[in-house]
This record gives structure tokens, C-alpha cells and sequence, in this order.
């Protein structure tokens, strides 16, 4: 009997503990009293239900393992904050939620990636997301119509080129492949092999930014991409250069533009 009465007066403490304002979430540290959480296992407060939300193309059993969770054990001795850390590094997590329901559940919620563009860099080919963060080098092929920026620092300057390109979406979606060059401008190789070159970003007056509008507009008027050229250069403000392709000097006999 005296027993019974030691449970229940351990079962109304730890009651009392948990609803004086320590309620949901992280409101616990990671550290706690032994003898608190032996009182909240006596209590019931143990895991016996995971949530897992926000899991596209992260796989199921990698957050397991980052979790390292058993079910059955006291709710309250699970360390959030190193969950959280543990699931920030799975290549596809951005951030991760890791929250304590009360009596018995643990819920995770996820905020993944989003595949940006493919980077190449000497010789390897990554996926990455808008910031340059390094997702994956694994099933590419599902990402082919990405964007393929190639180069030392195209992977952060991935995001300003692609609002740069869709200033003039109706040729942006041409563009398969850019390429950093001196880690200052982007040449531009289009889906018929036909490279643009830009000149620098701002704070110059003819910009890149520029140099695209510029190309734009020429290439509504004059059809660039459909003539026989390989290469389009828009370095300089004043002029355009064109380099002939192989089968535009034969069409002209042998006599090319000057490049």
C-alpha cells in the first residue's frame, strides 16, 4: 500500500513538474536529472510514437540513423539539439525541427534542398542548391535539365547568373551550360553549342547585365543563334564579334569574319 502511494505521489510530482511551464518542444536542456527522467519514465512518458514530416528525397532510414532513438525510452532523456545537428548534416536537410509532444511522441520535421543547378569542377559534376551547397554527386541524371555552371566560384555565383538570365526568360531557357571564367564573367554556351561571352558584372556601365539585354535584343531582330556562328562576343560596348563556324566558312567559300 505504501507503495502504491510513494507511485502516485512520484506520478503527481512529475505531473506538477511538466505543466509549471516546461510544457512542448526544447524547453528542456539536454542535460536532466537522473532522477527527473526516471520519474517521468514511471510517469508513462516514454517514446512510443515518431513523426516524421517534409521527407522528399530524403531517405527514411538515414534520419533513423541520425535520430539513434529506440522506442520505449524516456522521452525526456532524448537530447534535441543533437538530433537537430545530426539531421542538418544529411545532404538533402536544410533545417530540421525536432520537437517533444507529450506523453510519448517525437516529432521531426524537415525543410530539404532544392536542386539549383549542376556544378562541374575539375572534372567532377555535383548537384547543388541556390546558396552553392554541395547536395549530392549521386543521380545526376535525374537533374539533367539543370543549369551546368562549370568553373572555380560559379557554384555561388550560380543564383546571380540565373536571375541575370531571367531578365530575357524567352532565350534563358537556351542556355545549358555557363562557364566562370577568372572567377569574374560567365561565357554562355547554348543548346546549339553557340558561346556568348559577357563582360563583367557591374559596377560598370556595360555590365553583364547589359551585354545580355543587348544580346536580346539582337538576336530578336537579327536571329544570331540560327546563323552560322560559334562564337558571339559582347565583351565591348561598342561592337560585337562573331567567330564563323566550320560550315559558315565553307558556306562563304573561305572567306571568314575576322575575329
Amino acid at each position: 500500500m505504501l507503495s502504491v502511494i510513494r507511485h502516485k505521489r512520484g506520478l503527481v510530482l512529475t505531473l506538477a513538474l511538466l505543466t509549471s511551464g516546461i510544457a512542448y518542444g526544447t524547453w528542456l536542456a539536454p542535460s536532466v536529472d537522473a532522477w527527473f527522467v526516471e520519474r517521468s519514465r514511471d510517469a508513462g512518458f516514454v517514446l512510443d510514437d515518431l513523426e516524421l514530416a517534409g521527407l522528399v528525397r530524403t531517405n527514411r532510414s538515414d534520419v533513423l540513423a541520425a535520430l539513434d532513438v529506440d522506442k520505449g525510452v524516456p522521452l525526456l532523456s532524448i537530447d534535441l539539439e543533437r538530433i537537430r545537428a545530426q539531421l542538418e548534416l544529411l545532404p538533402w536537410v536544410q533545417k530540421a525541427e525536432v520537437t517533444r509532444i507529450l506523453p510519448g511522441k517525437l516529432k521531426v520535421k524537415l525543410q530539404e534542398r532544392e536542386p539549383f543547378a549542376l556544378w562541374q569542377q575539375d572534372g567532377q559534376v555535383r548537384l547543388i542548391d541556390d546558396t552553392g551547397h554541395i547536395i549530392t554527386n549521386r543521380g545526376l541524371s535525374n537533374f539533367s535539365h539543370l543549369l551546368m555552371v562549370v568553373g572555380h566560384g560559379a557554384d555561388v555565383e550560380a543564383a546571380s547568373l540565373y536571375a541575370l538570365l531571367e531578365a530575357v526568360p524567352v532565350i534563358a531557357g537556351r542556355v545549358k551550360t555557363a562557364v566562370r571564367v577568372g572567377g569574374r564573367r560567365w561565357d554562355l554556351v547554348f543548346d546549339n553549342g553557340v558561346r556568348l561571352k559577357l563582360p563583367e558584372a557591374a559596377p560598370s556601365a556595360y555590365d553583364a547585365a547589359a551585354a545580355w539585354q543587348k544580346f536580346a535584343n539582337l538576336q530578336a531582330e537579327y536571329r544570331l543563334l540560327e546563323r552560322e556562328v560559334s562564337v558571339i562576343d559582347m565583351r565591348l560596348p561598342d561592337r560585337m564579334i562573331l567567330r564563323v563556324s566550320p560550315e559558315g566558312h565553307r558556306l562563304m567559300d573561305g572567306t571568314g569574319w575576322a575575329t
